[in-house]
């Protein structure tokens, strides 16, 4: 086993969010949120165990530790001063919390940091069952109509068809270059969490908007002398690849001017990714939950059973279809 006299908790999480990075290739929204969990946990065993190192660390301190997500108040407050430091209040990000730990200290033993894992005997809390927010499928098609009504409708009403037919992730989107898409195919390669490709068939819908926006997008990238840009959605002022930021505000812009929420919620692009697959199973023909899953890329279907509960009166249907119902 290597020292671990000098084995000080902020240098070996460094080290695990580089691991994170490189190794496990997680997303960078993944690796903050792992990162600031970690700071978290550090600047409360310093100041109120004073514990440094991880090797002093036992699962009473975790505990205590998690114990405190449920009363932020509790928190030191010389934690708010960290810059990597957050606020904690939901229960996801309890979870969350919990989850980055656990991979931290079965990280440790990996590297031979330490030797027994004291994070095992802390339990994953159950997470409350919660609906996914989208779109009524009424509201999905003017905010459709929405996005072609803009300046940028070209492009804009692009962005919105491959969310609400696709259901893919607004990183996967920002990702997307002219050489995923395969018109011998008919497909579109799109590359979801941990490098994963999938393949997914593009419809006339979308042909049809590609069609319209890529002579555009040319142009633009002529003039600002950036023909050699790669990504398929670029800003038309700028001719560079628009960020997961920008997609966002242009989503919040259409459903302005459209006047459509998304259960009372502003609309994001991952409710519309929630749309497409609410729309899918409940308004479509009976879409498998297996197939959902490989659509929108989940590794475990699992994820994909949240659907199923969306409605309840197709449920009552298909009970009281039952022929046994009507003898």
């Amino acid at each position: 086993m290597e020292n671990v006299e000098n084995n000080n908790m902020e240098q070996l999480i460094d080290s695990f969010t580089i691991y994170l990075e490189v190794n496990k290739n997680y997303s960078p929204g993944t690796v903050q949120a792992y990162n600031g969990s970690l700071i978290k946990l550090y600047i409360w065993l310093k100041d109120t165990r004073n514990i440094t190192l991880i090797q002093d660390i036992n699962t009473n301190d975790l505990q205590l530790f998690l114990g405190t997500l449920r009363h932020p108040q509790k928190i030191n407050n010389s934690s708010k001063n960290h810059p990597k430091a957050g606020k904690i209040f939901e229960a996801t990000t309890r979870a969350r919390n919990i989850s980055a730990i656990k991979q931290f200290f079965k990280w440790a033993i990996k590297q031979r940091y330490i030797q027994y894992d004291v994070s095992q005997y802390i339990e994953n809390p159950k997470m409350p069952s919660r609906l996914p927010k989208s779109l009524t499928l009424q509201d999905a098609v003017k905010f459709e109509e929405s996005s072609t009504n803009r300046k940028f409708k070209e492009r804009d009403h692009l962005i919105t068809v491959l969310f609400l037919l696709l259901g893919i992730r607004v990183s996967e989107l920002v990702n997307i270059d002219l050489h995923h898409i395969n018109y011998d195919e008919g497909t579109i390669s799109i590359i979801g969490k941990g490098n994963k490709e999938r393949r997914l068939a593009i419809t006339p819908k979308i042909i049809n908007g590609l069609t319209v926006y890529l002579p555009l997008r040319k142009e633009v990238l002529i003039k600002r002398n950036n023909i050699k840009e790669t990504a398929l959605f670029i800003s038309l002022k700028r001719g560079q690849r628009l960020n997961r930021r920008s997609i966002a505000l242009i989503i919040e812009d259409i459903a302005a001017e459209a006047d459509v929420k998304a259960n009372n919620l502003k609309v994001s692009p991952h409710k519309l990714r929630h749309t497409c697959a609410t729309v899918l199973y409940n308004d479509g023909q009976g879409a498998d939950l297996l197939a959902l899953a490989d659509l929108l890329g989940h590794a475990d279907p699992k994820t994909t059973t949240i659907y199923t509960k969306v409605n309840t009166e197709k449920m009552r249907n298909i009970i009281t279809s039952n022929p046994l119902e009507l003898t």
